[in-house]
């Protein structure tokens, strides 16, 4: 029986926050650069009113079961679609979800493929055991960092690294870096986490005596930062919430520093040239600033700190090797039919 769709898309899409929905968009690219037209996808998501960027992608109803088994029947593939998917620091909800999604992909039919995934982490049995099933009926397992690596090769499961997915739009970002501004991202975290991360967005600001412009990427990360600016920790001209591409093109192009908790706020401002200071919340962020050279805040600021972005052809060689290999992964799974 011949399928309608080539690939459901399913992801952490439709809850409003913008590393997730970049990842979204640069997959779509990624697929219709690659021959799959947008008719082709279906896109599981919270939120079923589809952005402008997204005209033409079937949009499905994540919560609705019967709406997502249809669309899976109707697919060649399931792609799991980038981001922490699997981890239960959070809830192990979303390790019970996207299991279940997987499992019900392989009932459909489907075939079942990872990309861009960081795996972890991951503290209980359980997240455990539904992490590793799930990915064990992947036909392929693509994850951006060598930790997630590990994970696949502790449960005996072939895999290979490549980079996040939203480097696909790296072009957008080109000739960026000479502006004023000190942008800063702090997301919720225990532990005390977004206090400090102020406190060292303060102590950067002192250093270089830039404008301080609070980037929320999500609805959380603008209610603690309104928050630790009532409070007084810090004090930014202004917070700006991120709702999409363009304006995060415009904010960055005005920017000379960063210092960022969220992975993709400090993935943006590398593709941008920024010097970014990354605080590690969280296994992917250290990953991702120990594999890029991105300094880290470890109580103390850094010395060389802002310095200079990263080298241009650093990213443009990282992007097209994100782009060969989903070329060549997809290839494999839609040949022979």
């Amino acid at each position: 029986m011949r399928r309608l769709l080539d690939v459901t898309l399913c992801g952490f899409y439709g809850f409003g926050n913008l590393g997730d929905e970049l990842m979204a968009e640069s997959l779509l690219d990624l697929l219709e650069k690659n021959g799959v037209s947008r008719d082709r996808v279906a896109v599981l998501s919270a939120d079923r009113r589809a952005p402008g960027s997204r005209e033409g992608v079937s949009m499905v109803e994540r919560w609705s079961p019967f709406k997502v088994l249809k669309a899976l029947r109707s697919s060649r593939t399931l792609l799991l679609g980038g981001g922490g998917l699997f981890q239960d620091s959070t809830s192990i909800r979303s390790c019970i979800y996207y299991w279940g999604v997987a499992r019900m992909a392989r009932l459909a039919g489907c075939k079942i493929w990872a990309f861009g995934q960081s795996i972890g982490p991951l503290r209980s049995g359980l997240a455990i055991s539904l992490a590793r099933d799930a990915l064990s009926i992947c036909k392929a397992r693509v994850v951006r960092d060598r930790g997630s690596m590990e994970y696949l090769e502790k449960w005996g499961l072939k895999g290979e690294i490549a980079p996040d997915p939203v480097l696909a739009m790296a072009p957008g970002f080109q000739g960026m870096g000479d502006g004023d501004l000190l942008l800063v991202n702090i997301r919720p975290w225990h532990g005390g986490l977004p206090d400090t991360t102020a406190l060292a967005a303060v102590s950067v600001q002192e250093r270089c005596g830039l404008e301080m412009i609070a980037v929320a990427l999500s609805d959380e990360d603008e209610s603690i930062m309104s928050d630790l600016r009532s409070r007084g920790v810090f004090s930014p001209s202004s917070i700006v919430r991120i709702g999409g591409i363009e304006e995060a093109r415009s904010l960055w192009s005005r920017a000379k520093a960063a210092v960022g908790m969220r992975f993709h706020f400090c993935l943006i401002s590398a593709l941008a040239g920024i010097p970014c200071l990354a605080v590690p919340y969280d296994p992917k962020v250290r990953f991702f600033a120990e594999d890029w050279g991105l300094p880290v805040w470890e109580g103390k600021l850094p010395s060389s700190f802002p310095g200079i972005g990263l080298n241009r052809s650093r990213i443009e060689e990282a992007s097209e090797r994100l782009q060969e290999v989903f070329s060549r992964v997809l290839e494999s799974l839609l040949a022979g039919e």
